[in-house]
């Protein structure tokens, strides 16, 4: 039992080993030699492994939180865009599924839709711009996608993205005049 407890504390750093060593060299290299093979297989080999295996699962644990946060993203997305159709119903008094200029106006007056299109990063000061922006096929009326695509890309601030595109169709348009 003594010999147990001596090992069990070798392994653990309750003893020094030089201590287990003092008795094992009275009776044989042999029992140094396996007391060196004991101290390697438990503690360089079981403790390494055990190591490994909290550490594998704290990998695992943030890969499933970074799934977890697309699929967050994923989802918010998609009750935005679910809010932004039911808006578009709201704003669309005619239910011709196109909105536009006066019924846009019209909308934004009311605190109801202007601070949605505000909490979504969307200026609503300037309306003719807005509806300008949104009229993507500029046919004179927005349409459910160009409102609903429409809000989505002016949705919060600026991508670095649409700044260059910007700033390349700026320098498209000085170019050619």
């Amino acid at each position: 039992m003594d010999s147990m407890m001596t090992l069990f504390m070798a392994i653990t750093g309750g003893i020094n080993w030089e201590e287990c060593y003092k008795p094992l060299k009275d009776v044989s290299l042999l029992a140094m030699g396996f007391m060196n093979l004991y101290i390697v297989i438990g503690f360089f080999t079981i403790l390494n492994v055990v190591t490994g295996v909290f550490v594998n699962t704290a990998i695992e644990s943030a890969n499933t939180d970074k799934d977890l946060a697309t699929l967050k993203q994923m989802h918010k997305r998609l009750a935005q865009v679910d809010n932004l159709k039911q808006i578009f119903q709201e704003i669309d008094d005619s239910n011709a599924n196109q909105v536009s200029i006066d019924e846009l106006e019209e909308a934004l007056a009311t605190n109801k839709m202007g601070s949605f299109m505000e909490s979504l990063g969307i200026s609503t000061d300037d309306v003719w711009s807005l509806f300008l922006l949104l009229d993507a096929d500029e046919n004179g009326v927005i349409d459910l996608d160009e409102f609903v695509n429409g809000c989505m890309n002016l949705h919060g601030p600026a991508k670095s993205l649409q700044v260059a595109k910007m700033s390349y169709e700026n320098k498209v348009t000085r170019a050619g005049t």
